[in-house]
């Protein structure tokens, strides 16, 4: 029987953890070994959130197999499944359609650099989409850090024509919804860590849902209440 036949299922999108290939804008101001091992945090962050909530979690990496994969990312996870696809949204759509094929009911998909991505956003995405069409949280650069849809009201549109990495995706993507009548809802924004800017603004409101992040924040000096 499937385990999670008609459920949410939480998908994350992760890089293989390997110093020169995740967090490279960070890279330049931490070093390769610095940024790694801050992102590693963030993940392990991310899954324990996930985890608080209950739902399966799928993780979608971009390797060619699990193999550079941390042992406990994989264990925690209900599947494993390399991402496809060549833009994001490409991916994006991939992964909701995939999930779908598995059995999932709902799909929430987010990044995995996002340390305020906590259990109760993520529990409001489960909700909202009882209601919604698509669900979204905003992220402070003018894209997005999480979408959410339920298998009968799914449209890929959503990701089709986005000039993704640009500070139009949101609009854009909202502006899409309301041209195909797709209802939608925002969430409480959250930032994703991109760049040194964002880790200092992100140090100075940290978040209590990121205890690992914070954690490797304070052993560096970062966090100003431990200074």
């Amino acid at each position: 029987m499937n385990p999670w036949l008609d459920q949410t299922v939480v998908c994350i999108f992760v890089r293989c953890p390997a110093p020169g290939r995740v967090k490279t804008r960070l890279a330049r101001d931490l070093g390769n070994e610095a940024a790694c091992d801050l992102y590693r945090a963030m993940v392990a962050d991310l899954i324990a959130n996930v985890r608080a909530c209950g739902m399966p979690l799928f993780l979608y990496h971009d390797g060619q197999d699990v193999t550079g994969l941390p042992s406990e990312w994989i264990e925690a996870a209900a599947t494993v499944i390399r991402q496809q696809g060549e833009s994001l949204g490409e991916r994006m759509s991939a992964a909701f359609e995939d999930a779908f094929t598995a059995g999932a009911g709902g799909v929430i998909l987010t990044g995995s650099d996002i340390p305020g991505m906590d259990a109760m956003l993520l529990r409001s995405a489960q909700t909202a989409i009882e209601q919604h069409a698509v669900v979204f949280a905003p992220a402070l650069d003018g894209g997005y850090c999480l979408v959410a849809a339920k298998k009968d009201r799914f449209d890929d549109i959503i990701f089709q024509n986005i000039p993704w990495s640009t500070p139009r995706v949101l609009e854009m993507t909202l502006a899409a919804c309301t041209t195909h009548g797709l209802s939608y809802q925002t969430l409480e924004p959250r930032r994703d860590i991109d760049t040194l800017d964002d880790l200092s603004a992100y140090c100075h409101n940290p978040s209590t849902a990121a205890p690992a992040t914070n954690a490797w924040l304070a052993s560096k000096g970062l966090l100003p209440s431990h200074r």
